[in-house]
């Protein structure tokens, strides 16, 4: 399947636009994890100097908590908020209310002076975030009390508050995004303008609406515009200063032909003298017929306006019923209004002609003739009719110029190459086949 230019820039610059959106929203993601983390270790180290602050060693060596403990939460049961002291290698100093029921590991100590954030899992699976720190107390001479201080959070109001964040920024992102789009969309829409109305004149000049491109363009395109009207309007001229000449030749050759045909006629009172410059005089008229018709032909040319086939079809029928008045002929003519030729109408002419010319000369009584397009435009002819038929050995040869099936029937062997010349101009092909009448059947396919 091929895409448009527009798709294909919209495409490419949506999978960019995804691309950087995304790498875009996980930066982000990940610089406000680190931005929440540093927080949450800042807290945890501040209600940490909070319990080093409320500290005191007596005399005797006891450890107590000089004031009550720096956060309220420490006192409300399953708060999400647990501290604890303990001797280094002796007993538990504080524990607080927090953690009733609540199930955390025993915390490994650093050592002294240092301190260590560490995940936990509490008892029933809630993650903890925690932060323990060892120090050595002096209440004497040569006497220390290490302790080890544990401070640890719950992450559920940490997760939550992420999940809202990536929440409100991948809302942020898509919705950017979304803009962004429909951006892109128009300024490639209002971009792409110019060439869809190349196209669209284009169109009405191969309909035959148009003769040339009369649109506004920028610089880009005006001198591909420029260029495509001088091309269709030399082509033209060319065509029409061509076939004047064909025609003034055709002219001049046939009356000194006729007239020389005519002195011969009466001068020459030898019947094989005659008969000998009557068939040459045939010969050269053959000829001139033939590069005539073939000079003439046009062949393939693009941005023309498609030629209907019915009228013409219809046109060399009467023609051809009124030249041939010897015996009845049942035509049957299968051509919808709608079928094209998408050449020369001169070309059609010639191909509908010649065909149907052979076929009034060798049917017994029955034609039939059908045209029409397939779904890609293609040409597709066919002629049957219900005469002897050609067989295979003489229809490989009868694409040759001059060459006839039967040289008693009126003819010079010029129609079918004529046609054959033409067909392969176009790019298409002729074929000789068999009818469902019982005569000859010649199809034609001009993609």
């Amino acid at each position: 399947m091929k895409l448009s230019l527009q798709a294909r820039l919209l495409l490419t610059a949506s999978i960019i636009l995804a691309t950087f959106v995304a790498l875009t929203g996980l930066a982000l993601d990940q610089a406000f994890r680190d931005s929440a983390e540093a927080a949450l270790n800042d807290r945890l180290e501040g209600t940490m100097f909070a319990l080093l602050a409320a500290t005191e060693v007596s005399e005797n060596g006891e450890l107590s908590f000089s004031r009550a403990l720096p956060d309220p939460r420490f006192n409300q049961p399953a708060s999400g908020l647990y501290a604890l002291a303990k001797r280094i290698g002796g007993n538990q100093l504080l524990k607080t209310p927090s953690m009733l029921g609540v199930e955390i590991p025993t915390p490994i100590f650093p050592a002294i002076g240092e301190g260590r954030f560490q995940r936990l899992v509490s008892g029933n699976g809630t993650p903890l975030y925690s932060y323990s720190y060892t120090a050595n107390w002096d209440y004497g001479p040569q006497r220390q009390y290490p302790v080890g201080y544990f401070v640890a959070e719950n992450l559920i109001g940490y997760h939550r508050q992420i999940a809202r964040y990536r929440r409100s920024l991948w809302g942020w992102l898509g919705a950017a995004a979304l803009l962004l789009l429909l951006a892109q969309g128009a300024i490639l829409r209002w971009s792409l303008k110019p060439l869809r109305q190349v196209e669209r004149e284009l169109a009405d000049i191969e309909a035959g609406r148009s003769n040339a491109l009369h649109g506004n363009y920028p610089r880009e395109l005006s001198g591909l515009t420029h260029n495509l009207n001088a091309l269709l309007s030399t082509t033209r001229e060319q065509l029409a200063r061509y076939r004047d000449a064909l025609s003034n030749v055709s002219h001049s050759l046939k009356t000194p032909l006729t007239v020389l045909r005519g002195t011969i006629s009466d001068s020459i009172d030898n019947e094989r003298s005659l008969r000998v410059a009557t068939e040459q005089l045939n010969r050269m008229q053959q000829i001139i017929d033939y590069h005539l018709q073939r000079a003439s032909a046009a062949g393939r040319r693009q941005l023309i306006k498609p030629v209907p086939v019915r009228p013409i079809a219809h046109k060399v029928i009467d023609t051809l019923q009124k030249s041939h008045t010897e015996a009845p002929i049942e035509i049957q003519c299968a051509v919808e209004k709608d079928v094209k030729f998408y050449g020369d109408e001169g070309d059609l002419y010639e191909i509908i002609g010649n065909l149907m010319d052979n076929a009034f000369k060798w049917c017994r009584r029955r034609i039939h003739l059908t045209a029409e397009n397939d779904a890609n435009k293609a040409f597709r002819l066919r002629i049957e009719e219900d005469g002897p038929g050609i067989p295979s050995p003489i229809a490989e040869h009868m694409l040759e110029r001059g060459r006839r099936a039967d040289p008693t029937v009126e003819g010079h062997g010029v129609g079918l190459s004529m046609v054959h010349e033409i067909v392969l101009l176009y790019g298409g092909t002729l074929e000789i086949g068999t009818s469902r009448l019982g005569g000859a059947a010649i199809s034609i396919t001009i993609p």
